[in-house]
């Protein structure tokens, strides 16, 4: 099934609403492909931890997949999940998951043993969990309609609520970063938020985006935000508190849903039209590259070296050679 997040109320149903199916480039590059591996579900995103990968795999839950062979990977273990997991996230020692599991909120799972992952604590948020941030014993759960809500994890078998900020729009995608928070907040564009104490925590700044802004990283003192037909649009975070929009590129009628940026280079998942890559070394004028066709639909893409990891949808995980990309 494919799921869309838009800032109307969703039902179980309508989470799973198909968006508009979009031609292909016509620059795809098709050749890149080192591995594939199908999944039951529908591969949302994933966080890579050394050689493993963590996918969610949204009405399949969490998939645990060595790749230490990147070209042969082969899952280790599986949880199912009562809800639609969009999002995972990773102790600093890789050793518990978090994951955002939609109406049914956060779900906690030991993966300490990949063979056998087991859930070891939940809460339940209200309205949909589609994001989940880890830093220390502090989650960040961006719960849709339901704003920001910080949970005190740590003992994971009773996380606890400590924190909530109401947001405009719809909270779709969190960056936590020493006490500081970005969120794309759907329609109502680029937030951040100070959490330094995180019972109390207050808006510093916003910028408005002329799409929806889904999904967002932190690179040096820039955030890239993609911002659906709004394409993938670069700020100055330098000054939290007034966000100033620097560059944008590939606006009009391709989505951008996933942003990953390395070097001085902004890797974009585009659902139909793949991960596509950006020079952006003067992010005032980023130049498009190339693209690199995927037969399902990229949602989220993780750069470790010379390989992209890309969560592409119906076709569950893709690995992608980057070696001689431009």
């Amino acid at each position: 099934m494919r799921p869309d997040v838009q800032s109307k109320p969703l039902t179980p149903t309508l989470c799973l609403l198909v968006l508009a199916v979009l031609t292909q480039p016509a620059t795809a590059d098709e050749g890149r492909t080192l591995a594939a591996l199908d999944t039951p579900g529908y591969a949302q995103s994933l966080a890579v931890f050394g050689t493993r990968v963590f996918l969610a795999d949204g009405d399949r839950g969490l998939r645990i997949v060595d790749v230490s062979d990147p070209s042969e990977p082969r899952v280790l273990g599986h949880l199912d999940t009562p809800g639609f997991t969009w999002r995972v996230a990773l102790s600093g020692d890789g050793q518990r998951a978090y994951l955002a599991d939609g109406s049914s909120g956060l779900r906690i799972v030991d993966v300490s043993q990949t063979s056998s992952p087991r859930e070891v604590g939940h809460f339940e948020a209200g309205d949909f969990v589609l994001d989940v941030a880890i830093e220390g014993d502090l989650a960040v759960l961006a719960n849709r309609l339901g704003g920001l809500r910080m949970l005190d994890v740590s003992n994971p078998a009773a996380p606890r609520e400590i924190g909530a900020l109401d947001t405009p729009g719809a909270a779709l995608r969190t960056e936590l970063r020493g006490g500081l928070v970005w969120l794309a907040d759907g329609n109502e564009g680029l937030r951040s938020i100070d959490i330094s104490n995180p019972a109390k925590p207050r808006e510093l700044g916003s910028h408005s985006t002329p799409g929806s802004a889904v999904s967002l990283t932190l690179a040096r003192d820039r955030v890239f935000v993609a911002d659906r037909l709004g394409g993938l649009r670069i700020f100055d975070a330098s000054q939290p508190s007034q966000p100033r929009e620097l560059g944008s590129a590939g606006s009009g009628r391709r989505f951008a849903l996933g942003v990953e940026v390395a070097g001085d280079r902004a890797f974009v998942a585009s659902r139909q039209d793949g991960l596509r890559i950006f020079d952006v070394a003067d992010p005032r004028a980023p130049q498009a590259l190339s693209a690199i066709d995927t037969p399902g639909e990229a949602w989220h893409v993780v750069i470790a070296g010379t390989l992209a990891f890309v969560a592409d949808g119906s076709a569950g995980l893709r690995i992608l050679d980057l070696s001689d990309a431009p």
